[in-house]
């Protein structure tokens, strides 16, 4: 189970992700996630957009850079942007000589209880990947049926890649990707090991 104090530390990515409390306090409304990224790290992952939800990032310490709708930007402490549904954009990265430091706040529409569980969960999973070898690019898996699964399971919750058609990433999801998860191929491990460096509580 998924819950406040979830950890999620991605040595391929050089990141590390702590599940807060929800600002609101009610499930299934969205997370609010502290991730933080020493000096150096670029992007941690590729454009993207998410069909409904709306992504918010407060810079706590450090500088960072983003890009909204292909335009660069940059923040540094106590300083905030949106990434409103629809608008293709990538995650902060660290900009500065000291760690980076920011909240990310997401917002499910609608709400979604399951969503949190399963999309910390698949990350959590590519985090382990990771920690494995088993990433290049972007982050994403190298095994080409690993990564269509994971393409099924981003796209149930509206995350789609900027850089591939809308279209044809549905297809390959609808196709390949049904396909490796009848051949027990998992976009989330069954049970997060809090042992494990990669997710712990």
């Amino acid at each position: 189970m998924i819950e406040p104090g979830f950890v999620i530390e991605n040595p391929y990515a050089q990141t590390r992700i702590l599940l807060l409390p929800s600002p609101d306090g009610r499930a299934g409304t969205g997370w609010l996630l502290e991730v933080r990224r020493p000096p150096g790290t670029g992007p941690d992952n590729s454009e993207h957009f998410h069909a409904t939800w709306t992504e918010t990032f407060e810079v706590v310490s450090g500088t960072a850079r983003y890009r909204l709708n292909g335009v660069e930007g940059a923040r540094g402490p106590g300083e905030r942007v949106v990434m409103p549904p629809r608008q293709p954009h990538i995650h902060p990265w660290n900009a500065g000589a000291d760690e980076l430091v920011y909240r990310q706040h997401t917002t499910f529409s609608p709400p979604d209880p399951r969503a949190m569980q399963e999309v910390l969960g698949g990350l959590a999973t590519i985090a382990r990947l990771g920690a494995q070898g088993g990433l290049s690019g972007h982050g994403q898996p190298k095994n080409l049926l690993q990564r269509a699964v994971t393409l099924k399971l981003a796209l149930a919750y509206g995350r789609y890649d900027a850089r591939a058609p809308r279209w044809l990433q549905t297809a390959l999801a609808a196709t390949l990707g049904t396909l490796a998860k009848a051949m027990g191929y998992a976009a989330i491990d069954p049970q997060p090991d809090p042992k494990s460096p990669t997710a712990s509580q």
